[in-house]
């Protein structure tokens, strides 16, 4: 017997000598690939980019986790000590692992037959967030204590927290606390009472099981529970604690606010993936500054709504493809794209085409020819022939002959009258006048990016353009004659604040401000006397085009005030006729309208700058001659100094010409 005893005293010493030499070699093993903790040091967590409007408030957000990093100082004492008082009450204290913690949570493990109880710190938990998987097995729970052994000796226990509370999920999407507070009681971390940070403290235990807007009922009985740790821990008193369970507490849900312009921001979204990066894009917790009006915007929705509303009741829908139109508004002073509309719902298409669909821009197009032939010498009253021009087709026995949209023919008329009535016929005889050179360059330098032909079906605006250019294009006649690039964003800030990226003015002169204000006064006429009349209930200075296609395809409207340009496309996406009459000026321009109502309410009645050098002289609009005293009408025509007519029309009694005038 005692030879035995002296035998197993030998041996338990090499078995615990194995067992203690295995066990440091498996430890080893398991932790010779452990992630640097040094690393934390430069980690930012991902957070939400924020698209904001032109008045500051939010658009639309962008992330991969809803999370909005603060400093712990940002972070209610309340919030900070229910978190240490209900998952790791000895945080100052321990090293990185709470050994009494652990056997507690053991010997409770062990009355119940099951894991009823963790007893993992704060610091093991920020271990096993940031660098390893959520598995349940004791490899992982060995390098989940050696992690956090080794954050404990390189951070200071502030920095840890601050990390932890920055990090750690909360349910419903939200990463971190202020998240977590903006989610459910829709304010910032900093202005939590007592029970919303005891409700956001008991989270981490169980997102979803405690999640105040699926379990309301959980949610609040673990809060109770957290309220009683803090008067445990010593943190509130009894009286506190009493008034704090019978108080309860008040969910204010912050529902993600609807996007009021889902293709301004889609826009945006892709304009920062291809500028910037999409890493910062989802991740980098940008500021984008946008150029959007809130108010613009909806106005042109309402407007939008209602004109398709209102041409439904005249056609109501007898199939799945829905009428469409897109609106765009700008500031012609600095191109800032202020509202934006790429069709009727963006959830049911996302096509958006106020920049994406090309469409012929028919008789929109006309005064940017009419520009190019003042920029080339003509003047407001010359004279054009308004008659049956036949132009000869190559590959074909008969000409083309230009038609104007009543049928008939005007004779000779001014180029106001051309423009005003938008006579087809005339146009054309002004292009072939002309040369279809100018036109081209003229359109290139309106930033128009098509390829045009030099046919003469060219100045009645049959090629392909975006709204977004043309509504560009209206808008250098409103200022001066400089073409200012269209933008959406002003600029990106990162999450420090330092502006990564910022809008530059991109300009050019694309014509004088003189010609810009001829077509402007020419304009104006269309909306006194032309196609444009809806749009004198505005009682104020605007200007603008109707354009309509063949067989009604496409109707538009394109226009402006001092200081806004706005455009109208209606159609169908797959061309087709849009029933007899539906012309722009049906169609488009009462949406055009009803929208610069909204936007110019408030805004003082204003008329367009006359610029230096030009000269404002009645005319008499049948002839173009100066208007004499017996002229039963006349216009104020605006002339470059030297282009003003010298012979005087006169009428006698009858209105008739007199052979003075007529010579």
């Amino acid at each position: 017997m005692i030879r035995t005893v002296k035998r197993n005293w030998l041996i338990l010493p090499l078995l615990a000598s194995l067992l203690i030499g295995g066990g440091l070699g498996i430890l080893l093993a398991l932790t010779q690939d452990l992630p640097q903790v040094e690393s934390l040091a430069d980690f930012e967590p991902s957070a939400i980019t924020t698209v904001l409007a032109d008045d500051g408030t939010p658009l639309r957000s962008f992330f991969v986790e809803r999370r909005i990093p603060v400093p712990l100082g940002d972070m209610p004492g309340n919030l900070v000590k229910a978190i240490i008082a209900v998952e790791d009450a000895r945080f100052y204290q321990h090293f990185g692992l709470d050994l009494r913690g652990i056997v507690r949570a053991l010997l409770r493990d062990i009355r119940s037959l099951r894991v009823v109880e963790g007893g993992s710190t704060l610091t093991q938990q920020l271990a096993k967030v940031m660098f390893l998987t959520p598995e349940k097995t004791l490899v992982r729970k060995l390098r989940e204590a050696v992690l956090a052994i080794n954050i404990e000796r390189r951070y200071s226990k502030d920095e840890i927290l601050t990390l932890y509370l920055n990090q750690i999920y909360l349910g419903e999407g939200a990463y971190g606390v202020e998240a977590a507070a903006r989610t459910y009681f829709n304010k910032s971390v900093s202005d939590l009472n007592l029970q919303e940070c005891s409700l956001i403290a008991g989270l981490p235990r169980s997102p979803a099981l405690y999640s105040p807007l699926a379990n309301p009922d959980r949610a609040t009985k673990r809060m109770e529970i957290v309220l009683r740790r803090l008067l445990e821990e010593g943190y509130i008193s009894h009286e506190t604690f009493l008034k704090a369970v019978e108080s309860g507490v008040e969910l204010r849900p912050n529902a993600a606010p609807e996007d009021p312009a889902p293709y301004f921001t889609e826009m945006v979204r892709r304009e920062v993936e291809e500028k910037i990066s999409p890493n910062l894009l989802y991740r980098g917790g940008l500021t984008i500054e946008t150029t959007l009006n809130r108010d613009l915007q909806s106005a042109a929705d309402e407007a939008v709504r209602m004109g398709l509303g209102l041409f439904e009741r005249r056609h109501p829908p007898d199939d799945d493809e829905p009428i469409q139109a897109s609106f765009v508004a700008l500031d012609p002073a600095t191109g800032e794209i202020k509202a934006l509309l790429g069709g009727r719902d963006f959830m049911k298409s996302p096509y958006n085409r106020a920049v994406q669909a090309r469409r012929q821009p028919g008789s929109s197009f006309k005064p940017i020819l009419y520009a190019a032939a003042l920029a080339s010498g003509f003047t407001p009253a010359d004279t054009l022939v308004d008659g049956p021009h036949e132009i000869p087709v190559p590959g074909r026995n008969d000409p083309w002959v230009p038609r104007n949209y009543t049928g008939e023919y005007q004779g000779t008329v001014t180029m106001r009258t051309a423009l005003e009535k938008s006579l087809n016929a005339a146009s054309v005889d002004l292009l072939l006048r002309l040369g279809y050179q100018p036109v081209i360059d003229m359109t290139a330098r309106f930033g128009i990016n098509s390829e045009l032909k030099p046919y003469p079906s060219l100045a009645l605006g049959t090629f392909d353009v975006s709204l977004l250019e043309l509504v560009s294009a209206y808008g250098i006649f409103e200022n001066k004659g400089i073409h200012i690039r269209p933008h959406l964003i002003k600029r990106v800030v990162d999450r420090e604040g330092r502006i990564i990226w910022e809008s530059m003015r991109n300009l050019s002169d694309a014509l004088s401000p003189q010609v810009s204000f001829q077509i402007t006064n020419l304009l104006e006429g269309v909306v006194t006397r032309g196609t444009g009349r809806r749009a004198r209930a505005l009682d104020r200075p605007v200007a603008g085009k109707t354009g309509t296609t063949d067989e009604f395809k496409d109707a538009w409207f394109i226009g402006f005030a001092p200081g806004l340009a706005a455009g109208v496309w209606v159609g169908y996406d797959l061309p087709r006729s849009l029933g007899e009459g539906e012309a722009g000026g049906r169609l488009a321009l009462p949406i055009w309208v009803d929208f610069m109502k909204r936007a110019l309410g408030d805004i003082p009645v204003s008329a367009f700058a006359v610029p230096d050098g030009i000269e404002l002289v009645e005319i008499d609009p049948s002839t173009g001659l100066l208007a004499g005293p017996e002229c039963p009408e006349r216009v104020v025509e605006a002339f470059v100094p030297g282009t003003t007519p010298r012979i005087v029309c006169d009428h006698d009694s009858s209105g008739a010409l007199t052979d003075n005038a007529r010579n």
